[in-house]
């Protein structure tokens, strides 16, 4: 079978681009992130070796147009095509089935991620895809139906029992198949195929990266291992936790240093191995030497998720990166978005990782229908102590926009507190929640942090930094500060248009 995964340029009246691939909500950006969107790049991968002639679709990253990617898309001619699915580009994705039907009218289009998961029947009702994946292991949702329907051509709809779909039948009905695995066994899933995926086409344009090329590892966690934040997607029906085996993955990193060249590597795994098993790896790229070879690691983790000594052996295998997420900076907001650690122990948390010379990297949110005006001040003074004491070296700041039927999405509607019922307003580039202080409030604080990258105390952080002697100190200054100030601006136009 010819399989097409799918990502079609997305571009608003600015001239951004959605930023869809595996990101945890999507944003539009004039300078994009393009993102390796690692499920779809197994199941890509573990596809074309069952036999299928599949054709890796990024529009985005291949700098496409829209209609450069539609008119690729027919000549490939594709019998199955796969989408991934997210609250702001839904009416995007309704119409844009409908259009393919029309010049493509036998190709089955399936939806995957976590709006279609949580909504299938809307997805169907509205659009004229043939079915849904509702499982976060696309890949091997993929791997089995493709075989199905290779062997049942004629009468796949109706036979189907592959866990985890929803599929029209010829009546336009719906039936739900068996329900989905909530894990699977991460050793049988393959690990991506770079040069089926175009590696290369996310190596550079990422924040992530110090070094370049760099590129995403195929994540070792399915989703998260907390996974009970109310405002994430790895919260809800469909989500568990599979995990990588820690071979398995080294043996992925030695690979991509010695054959691919590879010179920074990032686990974007909800949540990354901690305890022991953070340990074991790290012991592992030691003892195979990979950390010598000038490459540098990153991976996300939570507060509270790595002791003292964790940190040390990371910091020993040549990470560099770690990123780590602060909701807010008061125990209300931390405790209603069920973080589930307290204020007291960040601090101690945040010195340890400075300490052995791990740059952090800090993601915090504003907007909150609850949030006051007096905990939004508390969370700029926390973050901008944080970066003028050189406990982080950078941040991101964005609005909580609420989606994907998450649970503080559901929260947001049974409280009433939602502004708007239109998927194409939740791009967080407004707030779309009632909240205790206007708008503009929310505005003002997210471009106060940004522009704590000019203030004079955080440059002369950076520059006491070189006298650590540290190559990652010195590039961070002369190589990466001249990228972040593109991305800085692109935050603040994006994020701040709100702002009278």
């Amino acid at each position: 079978m010819r399989i097409a995964i799918s990502y079609p340029p997305i571009i608003n009246s600015h001239g951004q681009k959605a930023m869809i691939s595996q990101n945890r909500n999507v944003q539009y950006f004039k300078t994009p992130t393009y993102l390796l969107p690692v499920v779809q790049a197994q199941a890509a991968t573990w596809l074309a070796e069952k036999g299928h002639d599949v054709y890796w679709d990024d529009g985005n990253a291949q700098l496409k147009t829209l209609r450069e990617w539609q008119n690729d898309l027919i000549s490939f001619n594709p019998d199955v095509v796969l989408f991934e699915s997210t609250t702001p580009v839904m009416h995007f994705y309704w119409e844009l089935t409908r259009t393919l039907k029309t010049v493509i009218p036998e190709v089955i289009i399936i939806f995957s991620g976590y709006h279609s998961l949580r909504k299938p029947e809307e997805t169907l009702d509205n659009s004229a895809a043939d079915a849904v994946v509702l499982s976060s292991h696309i890949d091997f949702v993929m791997v089995r139906l493709c075989g199905y329907i290779s062997e049942h051509q004629l009468d796949w709809r109706e036979t189907c029992d592959t866990e985890g779909l929803l599929i029209r039948l010829p009546d336009n009905t719906c039936r739900f198949t068996a329900k989905a695995r909530l894990t699977e066994d991460l050793s049988l899933s393959p690990v991506i195929n770079r040069d089926l995926v175009r590696w290369r086409d996310y190596a550079r344009e990422n924040g992530n990266f110090l070094q370049i090329p760099g590129t995403y590892a195929t994540s070792v966690i399915r989703d998260c291992t907390y996974g009970k934040c109310t405002f994430c997607r790895y919260n809800g029906p469909g989500t568990a936790v599979s995990v990588m085996p820690v071979s398995k993955s080294l043996d992925e990193y030695e690979f991509l240093i010695n054959q691919l060249r590879v010179r920074e590597i990032f686990d974007d795994s909800g949540v990354w191995y901690h305890g022991s098993t953070a340990r074991q790896f790290a012991e592992g790229i030691i003892s195979r030497g990979l950390h010598k070879r000038k490459c540098y690691f990153g991976c996300n983790t939570r507060f509270e998720y790595m002791d003292e000594e964790t940190i040390r052996i990371l910091a020993a295998a040549n990470w560099r990166f770690i990123l780590i997420g602060l909701e807010a900076a008061d125990e209300e907001t931390l405790t209603r978005l069920n973080k589930g650690y307290t204020l007291e122990r960040l601090e101690c948390c945040l010195e340890w990782f400075k300490k052995y010379g791990i740059h952090t990297h800090l993601t915090t949110m504003v907007g909150y229908y609850w949030q006051t005006e007096a905990q939004v001040k508390e969370l700029v003074r926390t973050v901008r102590r944080y970066l003028f004491k050189g406990l982080i070296r950078t941040m991101q700041a964005t609005i909580c926009t609420p989606l994907d039927f998450t649970p503080y999405h559901n929260e947001c509607i049974e409280q009433g507190v939602l502004c708007t019922d239109n998927y194409d307003h939740h791009d967080m580039s407004r707030i779309i929640v009632k909240t205790p202080a206007p708008h503009t409030v929310y505005y003002r604080a997210i471009a106060t942090l940004y522009r704590s990258a000019f203030h004079p105390r955080f440059v002369l952080r950076q520059l006491l930094f070189l006298f650590s002697c540290r190559k990652r100190d010195w590039q961070f200054v002369f190589l990466y500060g001249l990228r972040a100030v593109r991305r800085v601006r692109n935050h603040l136009f994006n994020l701040t248009r709100g702002v009278t």
